[in-house]
């Protein structure tokens, strides 16, 4: 299942559709799919008029290097290289920054 245009979204879901994650992984996937979401919508309604331009650039790159390393942990936990205990420690702390990341 490929989610269009979120790559944040697609690790997510595959994060709660996996059988070998703990239950609080696949909570810890829904708050990161809302909090992508609420960025999302923040982004289109607001922080493109409220940011300067390059305010508005440097959020958006924090927030591509977030979702960078939830696709690396994704990808290293799927692969075997990642314990469950490492990539749900990888995955909280993501969640949290992308839960604080609208300014």
């Amino acid at each position: 299942m490929a989610a269009r245009n979120s790559e944040a979204l697609e690790v997510f879901l595959k994060v709660a559709a996996d059988s070998r994650v703990s239950w609080r992984a696949v909570e810890l996937a829904g708050r990161g799919i809302s909090a992508d979401a609420a960025g999302v919508v923040w982004v289109i309604s607001k922080g493109k008029d409220l940011l300067s331009g390059e305010d508005f650039y440097v959020l958006l790159m924090r927030k591509s290097d977030l979702i960078d390393s939830l696709s690396e942990s994704w990808r290293s936990f799927d692969s075997g290289e990642l314990s469950s205990a490492d990539f749900e420690d990888q995955l909280e702390a993501v969640v949290l920054e992308l839960e604080g990341w609208i300014p």
